[in-house]
C-alpha cells in the first residue's frame, strides 16, 4: 500500500519572486513531502499545490505578486495549431537535412517562435526552495508505521487502480513533415506560391488534368487539416531516407543521482513520488544521434500526466525543443489514455498571466484554469484572459454560491493523522496523550483539503 508523509512548514513570506523579480513580494505556504503517493498528489494539484523536488508549494493567490493559477489541457481533445505544425515540420527539415533556418525571413519567424514558446534553455516556471530543512525521518519508523496508518487511512486511488505498464519507451522519434500550404501561418507567400507550382508541375508531368489537379491538392489539404498530433509525429525521415540526424526519445523510470552531482540536481530529479503500479516520477531523454539533447521530467499520476521541468541544450534552442517537448508528452498522456480512461489531462504547471512570458502555456487548447477559491475547472477562453487582464487575482468561478466541496471540517481536523514520537495517532488522541492544541492543524487542513487530511501522515516533532 502507498502512504504519504509531510513536514508542514506553513507561511513562507515576502521573499523574491522568480517571475517579477521583486525583492520582497512572494508569498506561499510550503510543506517538505518525505514521501507522498501518486493518488495524494493528485488531490494536491488538484488544490493548487505543485512539487519542486520533495518541496510542495501552494502560492497565497491574493497576496503574492505574481498569482499562480494551476493550467491543465484537455489532452484527448487537444488541437494542433499552425504554429505547433511549424515546429514540427522544422524538426524534421533538420532531421532530413541537417540544415538551420537558412533565408533572414525564416530565421526571424524562428526567433519569433522560440520567443513565444520557450524563452530559455529551462522551463519558464520558477521553482520554489523550502525556508527550512525536513527533519530526517527513521526509515524504520516509516515502515513500522505504514502497517498501523493502513489501518487508520481510507483507501485510495493508488492501492484500487489496476497497474500501469512501466513506460520504457524507446526508439526513433518519428517527426512530420506536414506539406500542406495551409499549415504554415507564417511561411512567406512567396515560398508557399513557389511549393505549389512545384507541385503543380510534378502532377501535369504525370498527365494529370487541370481539374483533376485542382480535386487532388483540395483532397490532400482536407487530409492535412484533419490530420491528428499522432499522426504528425509519426510522419518521419526514415533509414532508408539516409537523414542528416536521427531523434531518440527515452522513457526512464526516475532513480535519485549519483551522488557528485546530488546537491546540484536535488530540486530537479528528487522525487517524493515512489514507483507503484506504473505512476511515479519518469524522464523523457531526447537524444540526437549520440548526443543528449533535452529531458523532460514528468509525473503519471491517476488522472493526468503532469510536467515537472523541461531542460535542453541551448545550442539547439532554434527547434523550439520547449514546445516540441510540450507535444511529445501530450502525446504520451493521449497514448495512456487509451488503455487507462481517466489519464485524460496533460497538467503544465502554473499559468502566470502577469510573466508575459508564461502566457505561451494557453497556447495549447482546450485549456482549463483552477479556480482559487472554489478549487473548479473554467475554460481559458477570451472570457477567462479579460478576468485576468482586469484583475491579476480572480475567483473564476461567476457563481458566487459555489463553495470548496472537499473543504475540512472541525471533525476533519480531529482525524487528521499524526506521526509524533514513534507513533501514529489522529489529532483526537494526540491531544488526550500531550494535552496541547495545534493551532496550525486547522490552516494545513484547509489547504491540503479533507481527502488528504485524513490519509496523509503528518510529522510534528
Amino acid at each position: 500500500m502507498s502512504y504519504s508523509v509531510v513536514e508542514y512548514y506553513g507561511e513562507n513570506s515576502k521573499y523574491q519572486c522568480g517571475y517579477c523579480k521583486q525583492s520582497s513580494s512572494c508569498s506561499s505556504y510550503g510543506m517538505w513531502a518525505h514521501k507522498l503517493s501518486c493518488q495524494d498528489y493528485q488531490e494536491l494539484i488538484d488544490r493548487g499545490w505543485r512539487r519542486s523536488g520533495c518541496y510542495c508549494y501552494k502560492p497565497m493567490m491574493d497576496v503574492t505578486c505574481c498569482p499562480s493559477y494551476t493550467i491543465k489541457c484537455d489532452a484527448i481533445n487537444f488541437r494542433l495549431n499552425k504554429s505547433h505544425k511549424k515546429i514540427i515540420k522544422r524538426m524534421n527539415k533538420f532531421l532530413r537535412d541537417g540544415l538551420k533556418e537558412t533565408s533572414e525571413q525564416d530565421a526571424q519567424s524562428n526567433i519569433d517562435e522560440i520567443a513565444t514558446h520557450d524563452g530559455s534553455a529551462c522551463d519558464q516556471e520558477h521553482t520554489e526552495v523550502p525556508s527550512m530543512q525536513p527533519h530526517a525521518l527513521d526509515p524504520d519508523l516509516l515502515n513500522t508505521l505504514t502497517h498501523v496508518n493502513s489501518e487508520k487511512r481510507s483507501p485510495s486511488a493508488d492501492d484500487k487502480t489496476s497497474a500501469l505498464p512501466i513506460p520504457t519507451l524507446s526508439g526513433v522519434v518519428n517527426s512530420s513533415t506536414h506539406t500542406s500550404d495551409s499549415s504554415i501561418s507564417n511561411e512567406p507567400k512567396k515560398a508557399k506560391l513557389r511549393r505549389i507550382e512545384r507541385k503543380r508541375e510534378k502532377l501535369q508531368k504525370k498527365g494529370l488534368s487541370g481539374a483533376d489537379i485542382e480535386q487532388l491538392m483540395q483532397s490532400n489539404n482536407r487530409k492535412s487539416a484533419e490530420k491528428s498530433l499522432e499522426e504528425f509525429l509519426s510522419e518521419s525521415p526514415q533509414d532508408n531516407d539516409s537523414p542528416a540526424h536521427r531523434l531518440k526519445y527515452q522513457t526512464a523510470i526516475h532513480n535519485d543521482p549519483p551522488g557528485a552531482i546530488e546537491d546540484y540536481l536535488d530540486f530537479l530529479v528528487k522525487s517524493p513520488l515512489k514507483p507503484f503500479q506504473g505512476f511515479g516520477t519518469f524522464h523523457q531523454q531526447y537524444w540526437l544521434d549520440d548526443r543528449l539533447i533535452a529531458v523532460g521530467v514528468i509525473d503519471v499520476l491517476p488522472n493526468c500526466v503532469s510536467s515537472v521541468y523541461f531542460f535542453y541544450d541551448p545550442e539547439y534552442k532554434f527547434l523550439s525543443l520547449g514546445t516540441y517537448g510540450s507535444l511529445r508528452e501530450l502525446a504520451y498522456t493521449r497514448s495512456l489514455y487509451k488503455e487507462y480512461p481517466s489519464i485524460s489531462n496533460y497538467y503544465m504547471g502554473f499559468y502566470i498571466h502577469s510573466c508575459p512570458k508564461m502566457r505561451y502555456k494557453s497556447n495549447l487548447q482546450p485549456s482549463y484554469l483552477l479556480c482559487p477559491e472554489a478549487y473548479t475547472w473554467h475554460l481559458l477562453d477570451r472570457t477567462g484572459l479579460a478576468k485576468l487582464d482586469a484583475s491579476k487575482y480572480t475567483r473564476l468561478n461567476d457563481d458566487p454560491t459555489a463553495q470548496d466541496t472537499n473543504k475540512a471540517t472541525e471533525q476533519d481536523v480531529n482525524d487528521v493523522l499524526l506521526i509524533f514520537g514513534r507513533s501514529c495517532m489522529t489529532y483526537t488522541q494526540y491531544l488526550t496523550v500531550v494535552g496541547k492544541e495545534l493551532p496550525i492543524l486547522f490552516e494545513y487542513a484547509r489547504l491540503v483539503g479533507k481527502s488528504c487530511a485524513k490519509k496523509m501522515m503528518l510529522y510534528r516533532v
